[in-house]
């Protein structure tokens, strides 16, 4: 049954993947869905997602673009791009390569710079010190990006994730439930053996991407009878070319290993609501006496669920980058993802796929929004999709 009304949306949630230097795609996706009065009443983030995250909630919504493009410029490289000429792979190589190798050395101004001695070299110790480079130049940047306390009044809800050292275990730092702190935000970006682990009330924690890039769970786990519209911004996609040398295994492997597979937790959730839309079409049909039945009451609750729209953002990259693209910090690059992220949203805004008529009875409506989308065989073979003019 398809509903001819509109859709309207009680939530938009954005969700931030973590991917390094990656992450600066995700700004220009956000500038775009602002100045088309997208704002979010809700933001998950993990890794760079994380930073991204808190320097959206922790501004009003005047500033939160200045801050996001004035975060980047602090910790962007800043060498001279390639010329912009036909057949250009191999200078655009040299430049990524360059670049990649200066972040190596000397690591990025107010983000990360090497340790002295290295980790290798010393003896046992706790594992905040237990790294290649040292962080705590990244809490005095985010002090200077990041009202606290505004993440703090719970305005718009804050979710980041982090894993726990000593259980493995994710966890979710939210501002509805605990004060946040630049410490709640370090942990969620301490990607090991590069960064440290951050002490938070008396525990280690590293990136919460060890556990999962995206922290879709999260979303899929609310249990409002809402609507929400989610944008998910995806910065390593799982779909590449097959590699032709050591470089590009390297990248794949990347790739492959931080794309998040999304889909097998959407196909679960989506088992889970027919289940939960059968008990609600079922609960309808029964008399006012057996619905206050308390022994049917309990089951009944569990047919209230929301629907997701989840329209999918992600960074395609271009055929010069190399395995080193999440920490490939230069100016001119970063600036180009920032252009990619803004013209994807403005070309899908033409003809949003949240505004058509859809089904009432499904929980999930995933639109995958690239130019050129790989349809998956078997397993997600029922997933409802939207896939893009070209």
């Amino acid at each position: 049954m398809v509903d001819k009304n509109p859709v309207t949306f009680d939530k938009t949630v954005f969700l931030l993947h973590g991917g390094g230097a990656l992450g600066s795609y995700q700004v220009g996706v956000f500038k775009a869905l602002s100045e088309y009065d997208i704002h979010p009443d809700w933001v998950i983030g993990t890794s760079i997602g994380a930073i991204n995250s808190a320097i959206i909630v922790g501004n009003p919504p005047e500033k939160r673009l200045n801050q996001l493009e004035a975060f980047w410029n602090k910790i962007a490289t800043n060498i001279p791009g390639v010329p912009n000429v036909i057949n250009n792979i191999m200078l655009e190589r040299m430049q990524h390569q360059y670049s990649a190798q200066l972040t190596t050395l000397s690591g990025q101004p107010g983000f990360f710079k090497p340790r002295l001695i290295n980790p290798w070299f010393g003896i046992e110790t706790t594992a905040d010190r237990l790294s290649y480079y040292d962080t705590s130049e990244l809490r005095k940047t985010l002090l200077e990006f990041v009202d606290f306390d505004l993440i703090n009044q719970r305005k718009i809800r804050l979710s980041v994730g982090a894993v726990r050292v000593s259980t493995g275990k994710l966890v979710y730092f939210e501002n509805t439930k605990t004060t946040i702190r630049p410490e709640h935000i370090m942990a969620s970006c301490a990607l090991p053996p590069g960064f440290p682990a951050i002490e938070v009330d008396n525990e280690f924690f590293w990136d919460g991407g060890l556990y999962s890039n995206t922290q879709l769970n999260l979303l899929l786990c609310e249990n409002e009878p809402i609507k929400y519209l989610c944008f998910m911004v995806h910065l390593f996609d799982a779909y590449g070319t097959r590699p032709t040398n050591m470089d590009a295994v390297y990248k794949r492997q990347k790739e492959i290993t931080y794309s998040s597979h999304h889909k097998q937790a959407i196909y679960v959730y989506r088992n889970i609501h027919n289940l939960r839309h059968a008990i609600r079409v079922l609960g309808a049909s029964l008399s006012k006496e057996k619905q206050n039945d308390p022994r049917l009451k309990p089951i009944l609750e569990l047919g209230k669920t929301g629907v997701i729209h989840l329209a999918r953002f992600h960074l395609k990259g271009k055929l010069s980058e190399l395995s080193s693209k999440d920490y490939e910090f230069s100016l001119p690059t970063i600036n180009e993802r920032i252009k990619s992220g803004y013209n994807d949203v403005c070309k899908c805004m033409r003809n949003p796929p949240w505004n058509q008529p859809c089904p009432d009875d499904i929980g999930l409506i995933l639109y995958e929004l690239s130019e050129n989308p790989v349809k998956e065989e078997g397993l997600f073979d029922e997933l409802l999709s939207y896939e893009p003019l070209s």
